[in-house]
């Protein structure tokens, strides 16, 4: 699908939200007072510091360059961890009566039975067993509710399970708060949100109508093309191979399960395809490709199915997201227990083939 491109004409979601907050902006006791409003009704992190309006589309090193500014700031780091705990202390998420095992904590399984923890079993698709404080000795792919992971090897393993829990802990939330599949745009924004009361940068959500000369289409290829721009050829690559993979499960496949019912009903679909790595600084980077469409048609799976042009409407979105370490360090273990076990619901892991599939 080589002609399929992104419109030229942006929706900005975020245009109203950066305006109400430019007109807050004031003196430094100004925005004190603010932050003192905020400890007691945590809200979603908004203008409560100088750092909150520098927002870009899509630059991984327009957002390294806030984030440094972000680093320097010891009272902004003390102040954000602050707020984002009470943030989450109160973030309502989904009950859905089956997570049996409370505490559940995403690390590997050799760490779990060390330290007495809940961890899957040998036999289970899910075991990610690298170690925290090390470099990952090879790529991954996952599956995480309505999203595609994939990680270059070679970056912090830690980095890895915070990613995991971190976009599981905002779909589960966005969940809450709006039908991703009727209401994909607030589900989003909600979804930005959410990381970024917990340390992440995230830049506007700049929603395009994603269009086709071709009769026919499918999505895999769409993904690919906005993905290109924001991703290494070798991040690339590693989604070629995710997309493949997932393709390739039996039917009746957990992590297909997991997917399916997360991303897309017969009709309409939410879901994110990620490439995460790593800046020659240690930053993590998510570059991130968010997509919406809702069909006449009926739709089997979201990657092989054929749409046709004139019955299907596609929104998408592009950014890079970066993770402000300083402050998710003092949130990891509050984000973890909110969690709970639903990892073990929604997380598995994607194997991935020694070669990408063939254009």
């Amino acid at each position: 699908m080589s002609d399929t491109t992104l419109e030229t004409g942006t929706r900005s979601t975020r245009d109203a939200q950066r305006g109400a907050a430019g007109g807050q902006a004031g003196n430094g006791n100004g925005n004190a007072a603010r932050s003192t409003r905020e400890r007691v009704i945590p809200r979603p992190y908004s203008s409560s510091t100088k750092f909150a309006e520098k927002k870009v589309p899509y630059g991984a090193g327009d957002m390294e360059s806030a984030l440094q500014e972000q680093l320097q700031d010891a009272r902004y780091t003390e102040l954000r961890a602050d707020l984002g705990a009470q943030y989450l202390e109160n973030l309502p998420l989904p009950s859905y009566g089956d997570l049996a095992v409370p505490g559940y904590k995403l690390i590997p399984n050799a760490l779990a039975n060390e330290y007495g923890l809940a961890g899957l079993g040998e036999d289970e698709d899910f075991d990610f067993d690298f170690p925290p404080d090390e470099p990952t000795p090879e790529a991954a792919a996952a599956v995480d509710g309505n999203l595609i992971h994939t990680f270059v090897d070679g970056i912090k393993g830690q980095h890895l399970f915070d990613t995991l829990n971190a976009t599981l802990l905002a779909q589960l939330a966005a969940n809450f708060k709006y039908n991703r599949r009727t209401d994909p745009v607030n589900w989003t924004e909600f979804y930005g949100g959410v990381l970024e009361n917990i340390g992440w940068l995230v830049p506007r959500w700049d929603f395009r109508e994603v269009t086709t000369h071709a009769t026919q289409f499918t999505l895999d290829s769409a993904i690919i093309k906005i993905l290109t721009s924001i991703l290494t050829a070798d991040q690339i690559d590693l989604v070629k191979n995710a997309l493949a993979s997932l393709q390739e499960l039996n039917k009746d496949d957990r992590r297909l399960t997991i997917w399916r019912q997360n991303s897309a009903s017969s009709s309409a679909g939410t879901f994110q395809i990620t490439g995460v790595g790593e800046s020659a600084a240690g930053i993590l980077q998510m570059g991130l490709s968010a997509m919406h469409f809702n069909t006449d048609e009926s739709v089997t799976d979201v990657f092989v199915f054929r749409f046709s042009r004139g019955s299907t409407n596609i929104r998408a979105t592009r950014s890079t997201l970066v993770l402000n370490d300083q402050v998710y360090d003092r949130l990891r273990d509050a984000v973890i227990d909110k969690l709970g076990n639903r990892g073990l619901k929604y997380i598995a892991r994607l194997e991935l083939g020694d070669e990408p599939p063939p254009e």
